[in-house]
């Protein structure tokens, strides 16, 4: 069983972003899985690539619909995409030097970005687009 069941309440009624969302929720599951095989330092090298590939895309989704809708939060919300790329990019350094992460430390870094971005700060963005339609 996932740790975490995409729900209706996370969705921000962008579908483009949503998708985003569920493929990032996603790894999540993916990780926890391996986690609870022992295999969590085995796929460790694949969700650290895909979570920067995929959260570059969506990044890059999400401004670009800030700025179309002119939303008033666009400029702390991109120094939270930032601060989110930096740290998976700390990551991928420690990495790639030969250092170890812990699938916890990871885990508690996903966790914590879905608590804190979705279902936070992308999810007053959604209501910000209601809002405005």
């Amino acid at each position: 069983m996932p740790l975490f069941i995409w729900k209706r309440s996370y969705e921000i009624n962008i579908p483009e972003i949503d998708i985003q969302h569920r493929r990032l929720v996603g790894l999540i599951n993916q990780l926890y899985e391996a986690m609870k095989e022992a295999r969590g330092q085995k796929v460790m090298d694949h969700i650290l690539d895909e979570l920067q590939t995929q959260i570059q895309e969506h990044f890059d989704t999400e401004e670009r619909y800030m700025e179309k809708h002119r939303y008033p939060g666009f400029e702390t919300h991109r120094q939270e995409h930032h601060g989110l790329g930096s740290q998976v990019i700390a990551l991928q350094e420690l990495r790639d030097h030969g250092g170890r992460i812990s699938t916890p430390e990871l885990m508690s870094f996903l966790c914590n970005w879905l608590r804190d971005h979705l279902v936070g700060s992308d999810k007053e963005f959604g209501e910000f687009l209601s809002r405005s339609r």
